[in-house]
């Protein structure tokens, strides 16, 4: 290759490069958030001959009678390897595997330049959404749905495959219903060409899968009663109260800023292509956007969906201006499963040294409360008559659960939606020191108490009730009752 042509490639390959590493990045050092570890607590409990398809009892305060365990599916995947590392290299490879199809979608329509631009936007985005939890197994599956709608055309075979997909998705987490969705959306647009030139036979294929999709996920323990689940929940006021990340997408909330940006290159492409993109395609991209205002968590699967008309974006906009595009260059795709499979191994060999890493580069546990958990652990070495109730953290309850098993009961952990508005009123206000925490705590058989240090007016009524600080670190807090 000459100088000449060596420098008319440096800024797409640079940006591929950039693309692929950061993606990389984000698959192997995905942070685990407390719900990773009440997965692991999960999968443990069932392994251990807890029922999967109901709510497992890991917590003292009550939970809603028949309550769901939708992620069983991915529970049981993600605590087979029976360690940490082994779930985080499975997390790792999903993630990997969502943002490589995305990338073969895209790549699939438009030039390699404009994909390695159109995924470095998109790994930019999405980065702060791409956890370590159940969710990862929709950020791997909602591409592969689409890649079978967007390739496999009027395949006979696609509604059986894809109601098997739906199927497996709906054992895994509840996200299927974007899948659904997308269904819909695909049959939507076939109509709407039918009825611009006819042709009603090309409707049959899409019927079908859409109507695979909608009936695919009754295949699960609870049949019916998952539907249910997956639609109401992101309508719950507890839900939407608690969690931020079901809360509206506000443009100044640092996790959004670059979803508007994102928002505002596709919508621009759309007006001065005049759609550049088929109708079904547009119809899925705009209900995921309002479902991404709507709500912090719903984020990804817009990005995800609209990869591909960004990058077709990014062509139309290179072949309309031969200077940009002589400077941008092109990418040589030379070596690409090479360097692909050595990044899925690179994926995989970093996750049991995390553990070793400190904990601003390996990210294993810097939101747990490590040292707390290990000096309860402590204190409950040897007393195996009944595990001891905790009132603790709701965001440490799935460590603490994973951590201590059969050791303690917590009061919370992330599962929000399987508690009443009541039960999560009283735990509140027991964290804000009300209505005398000591006796309330007593009366629930409560020894032990693990909050953050800011809990101040509850950690204060304690004490002058005789309860002891029995370790005390820079986060968190640890009081016994007298």
């Amino acid at each position: 290759m000459t100088g000449t042509r060596a420098q008319r490639t440096l800024v797409a390959t640079a940006t591929a490069w950039a693309a692929g590493a950061m993606g990389l990045a984000v698959a192997a050092f995905s942070l685990p958030i407390d719900d990773f570890w009440l997965s692991l607590a999960s999968a443990r409990a069932i392994q251990e001959g807890a029922r999967p398809d109901r709510a497992i009892d890991l917590t003292w305060t009550p939970m809603l009678p028949d309550a769901l365990n939708p992620q069983w599916g991915a529970q049981l995947i993600l605590g087979a390897p029976g360690s940490t590392w082994g779930a985080l290299a499975i997390n790792g490879l999903l993630i990997g595997a969502g943002l490589l199809l995305t990338a073969v979608r895209t790549r699939l329509t438009a030039s390699a330049a404009a994909t390695g631009a159109a995924m470095f936007l998109a790994v930019a985005v999405v980065a702060p959404h791409l956890l370590a939890r159940a969710q990862s197994f929709s950020i791997a599956l909602l591409p592969l749905a689409l890649l079978l709608l967007e390739r496999a055309g009027r395949a006979p075979w696609l509604p059986l495959a894809y109601g098997a997909l739906v199927a497996v998705w709906a054992n895994l987490h509840g996200a299927f219903v974007i899948g659904q969705a997308a269904a819909v959306a695909w049959l939507a647009g076939s109509i709407w060409e039918a009825l611009r030139h006819g042709g009603w036979r090309a409707t049959a294929v899409p019927a079908a899968t859409a109507l695979a999709a909608a009936v695919a996920p009754i295949l699960n323990p609870v049949g019916l009663d998952l539907l249910a689940y997956a639609y109401a929940q992101p309508g719950l006021e507890v839900v939407r109260a608690i969690s931020v990340e079901w809360q509206p997408s506000w443009p100044w909330i640092p996790v959004a800023t670059l979803f508007w940006a994102y928002l505002g290159l596709v919508v621009a492409g759309r007006i001065l292509r005049r759609g550049g993109a088929e109708p079904w395609q547009l119809l899925l991209a705009a209900f995921l956007a309002v479902l991404a205002i709507g709500s912090i968590r719903h984020i990804p699967w817009f990005v995800l969906a609209a990869g591909p008309m960004l990058a077709r974006d990014v062509d139309a906009l290179l072949q309309a201006r031969p200077r940009l595009a002589a400077s941008v260059g092109s990418v040589r795709p030379t070596r690409a499963a090479v360097q692909l499979a050595l990044a899925a191994l690179l994926m995989v060999a970093v996750q049991p040294v995390r553990t070793a890493l400190p904990q601003n580069v390996g990210r294993v546990t810097p939101d747990a409360p490590v040292a707390l958990a290990e000096r309860l652990a402590h204190e409950l070495a040897g007393d195996s008559l009944q595990p001891a109730r905790v009132l603790n953290e709701q965001v440490w309850g799935g460590y603490l659960d994973y951590r201590l098993g059969d050791q303690i009961e917590t009061a919370m952990d992330g599962r929000l939606e399987i508690r009443s508005a009541e039960t999560w009123s009283r735990y509140f206000s027991l964290l804000q020191g009300q209505d005398h925490p000591a006796e309330r705590l007593a009366a629930e058989g409560v020894e032990w108490v693990a909050v953050r240090p800011e809990r101040s007016a509850l950690i204060g009524e304690l004490r002058r009730s005789g309860w002891s600080v029995v370790f005390e670190d820079e986060g968190s807090m640890l009081l016994r009752a007298q």
